[in-house]
């Protein structure tokens, strides 16, 4: 082959052009599609979708695993995605409670393959008598609780759960201006635990021994707590618990402190 054959078959300037910018146009299509498939993750399920849950005084809303699995067929295709039980059984320390683990995979070897985990429990339901209810139906909750754990890591019913982290910081921070953390001097600390370890050993009779003296001593105060307990209160009990467990016994008191 002659030299000049073989600059022949060298491509020229306009062919790199025309390839950069058929790559820069497969990029930006690529683009406009992965933020269109964003959207229609982050989509909010229309408000007859949604679910109420009664949870530890608080509604939290959800949404059905179906609606979520119609939403990975509608955006992905049923061949798009895929999920893998990875483990589902009864959990070791209780085992009232089902646990479950789910690999959600998404996009194949020609579009942009990602894979989410998600972890779901369902606790087991009895009759009165402590028979289980379904177990089949707990074990599906949990698969399901998963799935859906998953799925909100690529946007599904996302929303959902930051309203409901939003919602216990919410609780906890209502808890905490509702109940103010109250300082303890570390001595009347010192002595009410001291008070509470002889406490402790005392039986119905000896608590209602205890509750006589402090109505008397106090002019019939409420019972103290370790917040409202003076030093001098505090000592009292100390001493007639003392008492109480020993009778006989004398208490001294160090004046030098």
């Amino acid at each position: 082959m002659s030299h000049e054959d073989s600059y022949e078959n060298i491509p020229s300037e306009e062919y790199w052009k025309k390839l950069d910018i058929r790559d820069e146009e497969m990029t930006k299509r690529r683009k406009v599609e992965e933020e269109r498939i964003l959207a229609e993750l982050n989509e909010p399920f229309p408000p007859e979708m949604e679910r109420e849950l009664r949870k530890g005084g608080t509604t939290l809303v959800y949404i059905p695993v179906s609606e979520v699995i119609a939403r990975l067929n509608r955006i992905f295709g049923i061949h798009g995605w895929s999920s893998e039980i990875m483990k589902c059984d009864r959990d070791a320390l209780d085992p009232d409670f089902i646990v479950a683990h789910v690999r959600l995979t998404i996009g194949d070897d020609s579009f942009r393959r990602i894979q989410k985990d998600g972890f779901g429990g369902q606790k087991i339901k009895r009759t009165k008598a402590g028979d289980i209810v379904d177990l089949g139906d707990e074990f599906k909750g949990a698969v399901s609780d998963a799935l859906k754990k998953a799925a909100q890591q690529i946007g599904i019913g996302l929303y959902l759960a930051r309203s409901d982290e939003a919602l216990s910081l919410e609780v906890e921070r209502d808890h905490a201006m509702n109940n103010p953390v109250i300082e303890v001097d570390p001595k009347v600390a010192s002595l009410w635990s001291q008070f509470i370890e002889l406490s402790k050993q005392f039986d119905s009779t000896q608590k209602e021994e205890l509750s006589r003296f402090w109505k008397e001593f106090s002019n019939g105060q409420p019972k103290p707590t370790r917040e409202t307990v003076t030093i001098h209160g505090a000592m009292a009990l100390i001493e007639q618990s003392t008492k109480i467990l020993f009778p006989g016994s004398e208490i001294i008191h160090d004046n030098g402190e």
